[in-house]
């Protein structure tokens, strides 16, 4: 029996991705995050990259993975079954990258199939267009007698609520939450690297602007000096000319 992970970039679960018993197929952006694991297969499924910086094609390419790509890309890789799998369903229902890896590994005949960070969770774009998409291809491979794991600490299909059972009119209590407290705060810690960089950044850009406006009032008094050797002054200095052209 072939066992196979779809290993994405929700920190909740990736950590446990079984890469010693596994194949592992994962997303493009995630690949330096696994550099140094074994991967079976990789998918970039978006035809347009300018997101990403000028050598993410290169990069990618480079690996030596066999490459999955969407169906107007310019990187050379396995075109997506898109009609086959389409086939299975009877509809078009590709809203995620994570819904077609599993679309792609029904259609290849996997029967063991484990999904680790993905958590659709943290945006309404992904809340409410990828993850419907995404749970509705898990109850299609869980209907055809795949067997599929998704761990405990995924909010995939783990939702505590029961309608009727639990009714109680209020919202807030319904079932579990995406998150706890301590995986918010991760996410968190991420952004605040990300501004930190930011801020580096900023503050290295400030000091070359520093430095190009000292250079520019510098230009700037020269040219007063060029203006008053061409109106004939005699000039001995930078003191003398600032003389001349206060009096100008």
């Amino acid at each position: 029996m072939r066992k196979l992970a779809i290993v994405c970039g929700a920190k909740s679960s990736d950590y446990l991705a079984p890469y010693d018993t596994h194949e592992i197929w994962i997303l493009a952006n995630q690949c330096q995050r696994h550099e140094g694991k074994s991967i079976s297969r990789v998918f970039e499924l978006h035809d347009n990259l300018s997101e990403h910086d000028d050598g993410y094609a290169d990069y990618i390419q480079g690996l030596k993975v066999p490459l999955v790509v969407g169906e107007n890309s310019t990187l050379d890789g396995e075109v997506f079954p898109y009609s086959e799998c389409r086939d299975l369903i009877g509809r078009d229902y590709f809203t995620s990258s994570p819904a077609c890896m599993l679309a792609y590994a029904i259609l290849r005949g996997y029967t063991d199939i484990s999904i680790y960070g993905v958590d659709m969770a943290i945006d309404d774009h992904e809340y409410f267009m990828q993850r419907p998409c995404m749970e509705g291809w898990l109850g299609f491979a869980i209907g055809r007698g795949i067997k599929v794991t998704i761990p405990e600490q995924s909010s995939l299909m783990n939702f505590k609520y029961c309608e009727g059972r639990d009714w109680n009119g209020v919202d807030k209590d319904f079932g579990n939450k995406p998150f706890t407290e301590q995986e918010f705060q991760g996410v968190a810690e991420i952004h605040q690297r990300e501004i930190n960089e930011c801020r580096a950044q900023i503050e290295a850009l400030n000091h070359k602007i520093s430095a190009h406006d000292g250079a520019r009032q510098a230009y700037i008094r020269m040219s007063k000096v060029a203006r008053s050797i061409e109106a004939g002054n005699q000039v001995n200095s930078l003191v003398e000319s600032a003389v001349i052209n206060g009096k100008n």
